[in-house]
């Protein structure tokens, strides 16, 4: 009996005294508080403005080993069969975010919630949070005490995906005897997630580092952005030039939807010129009303259509993918300026990355000069020409002398003088 004053006592006290004791109901009596779950969390964030990926995680709930008590700890007992995940009514349980999920700002979150930012500034990330929520009241408790479970999620493989800091959370169940009948019955009074196995000492407190509300998962990604600008007394403004981004990289099944925000300053509508080589139908196809290209559609390689002045920006491209920008060659000449991550390959009009690491821009020039008359070629044709002008005065002059000459003549033979 003692026993179980005592294990009801620290119930009691877990209840009162902290933030992640998870309860759920009450019953009558003085120790009677009763859960039947434990609201266990997956949270997943990334960057404002990222759309949310395509990726799917796993995770298995058993029982934890027993460890043996001492003067200043308590026993931890494995947890009896019947402990389920809510959701699937079984020991796994595979939790899937998509596109469709909406995400919640950093400074929404919970008070009391651990889940792991990135940086200390509350605008510029969010999350979006699934339930991995534990049913025991499948669970028959034989006595009184602590019993422990562990939930276990199995590593992810998708591209841009930061592992938590521990792939285990340990779920520490403090149970006591029911007052709801005379027989011997114990209740799960409350529960505490743990990111390690330490147990509680004998007052029942637990440091508050080890607790923890649920996994996290960060999803790092970059901005690749590409303008095209001409130069040169032969460069056309008006002519498009075809871009071809390819990415490579870490795969996961299930990720070829993942978007790529797509945005920048170019022509949803291209339209056919002299010095344009493409259809407009085929620009247009590729650039019209295009807001996102999906993960698969980047690895097949996709086309874009700019002139100059114009650019691309691909928002939320998974961290660590290798890529490639190759710009179609045309009778310019190019080169490319890399600003950014410089740990790349650029040759002329194209830039290949083993692994995108940082925001990066892409500065392709085309350059198309020609011979156009010079001030010394002018000169040349003005000496022939000058001469030709003298020519034609000699000439009228004469003519007006023959002129006044037979006129003079003419009025001598009249006798006038």
């Amino acid at each position: 009996m003692k026993k179980y004053r005592f294990a009801a006592a620290l119930t009691a006290f877990l209840i009162a005294s902290s933030s992640f004791a998870l309860t759920a109901r009450a019953a009558n009596g003085d120790y009677s508080q009763i859960i039947d779950s434990v609201p266990i969390k997956k949270y997943l964030v990334m960057k404002k403005g990222i759309s949310v990926p395509c990726v799917t995680f796993r995770y298995t709930l058993a029982p934890g080993q027993a460890v043996a008590g001492t003067d200043s700890t308590h026993e931890i007992m494995a947890g009896p069969a019947g402990a389920l995940f809510a959701s699937s009514q079984s020991t796994s349980l595979t939790v899937t975010f998509t596109p469709d999920d909406q995400p919640t700002s950093e400074a929404s979150a919970p008070s009391g919630s651990t889940i792991q930012f990135a940086t200390t500034n509350t605008s510029d990330e969010v999350f979006v949070e699934k339930a991995l929520t534990i049913d025991l009241s499948g669970v028959s408790f034989p006595a009184a005490g602590i019993y422990r479970y562990v939930v276990t999620q199995q590593s992810s493989t998708a591209a841009g995906i930061i592992p938590d800091s521990t792939n285990k959370r340990y779920i520490d169940v403090f149970v006591h005897k029911s007052d709801r009948t005379d027989e011997d019955t114990y209740d799960p009074g409350s529960a505490i997630i743990r990111l390690n196995t330490g147990v509680p000492d004998a007052d029942g407190k637990s440091p508050a580092a080890i607790k923890s509300t649920g996994f996290t998962n960060r999803y790092d990604t970059h901005n690749l952005k590409f303008t095209k600008s001409v130069s040169g007394n032969q460069a056309s403004g008006n002519k498009y030039f075809r871009f071809t981004v390819k990415l490579d990289g870490r795969k996961a099944s299930g990720d070829e939807d993942t978007r790529v925000r797509v945005s920048g300053t170019f022509d949803s509508q291209p339209t056919e010129n002299m010095a344009t080589l493409y259809d407009a139908d085929v620009m247009a196809e590729a650039n019209e009303d295009v807001e996102y290209v999906t993960l698969s559609q980047l690895r097949e390689g996709r086309d874009f259509y700019i002139r100059g002045g114009q650019s691309i920006l691909l928002t939320g491209i998974p961290a660590g993918s290798q890529y490639v920008v190759a710009e179609n060659n045309e009778d310019y000449t190019p080169s490319v300026t890399v600003y950014g991550d410089q740990d790349c390959t650029a040759d002329d009009n194209t830039v290949t990355d083993t692994s995108l690491t940082q925001d990066t821009s892409l500065d392709f020039v085309n350059t198309l000069n020609g011979v156009i008359p010079s001030t010394g070629m002018a000169a040349a044709f003005a000496i022939p020409a000058a001469a030709m002008l003298a020519g034609f005065a000699g000439i009228a002059l004469l003519a007006v002398k023959r002129v006044r000459a037979s006129k003079k003549k003419a009025l001598e033979g009249n006798g006038i003088e």
